[in-house]
């Protein structure tokens, strides 16, 4: 799952792969901005086939916070 993550994060912000990690959100990721996060949360949605709540959606704040989610929706890492 984390392999999963990392590449639809990249994919969607255009950036390498291998530069993110688990700390990784808006605050390092400079095309995380408020229409990135809609961006991010649809292409996450899509390829874990899923869907967020709202509250779910404000916390997705970095690569641990998604991974902590699609855990709790038994997204196994």
């Amino acid at each position: 799952m984390i392999s999963r993550l990392y590449s639809v994060v990249a994919r969607t912000f255009k950036v390498p792969a291998e530069s993110l990690t688990s700390e990784s959100g808006p605050h390092t990721i400079p095309a995380w901005d408020s229409a990135g996060h809609m961006s991010l949360t649809l292409e996450l949605e899509k390829e874990f086939g899923i869907q967020f709540d709202e509250d779910e959606v404000v916390e997705l704040v970095s690569l641990e916070a998604i991974s902590e989610a699609l855990s709790r929706r038994g997204i196994a890492s």
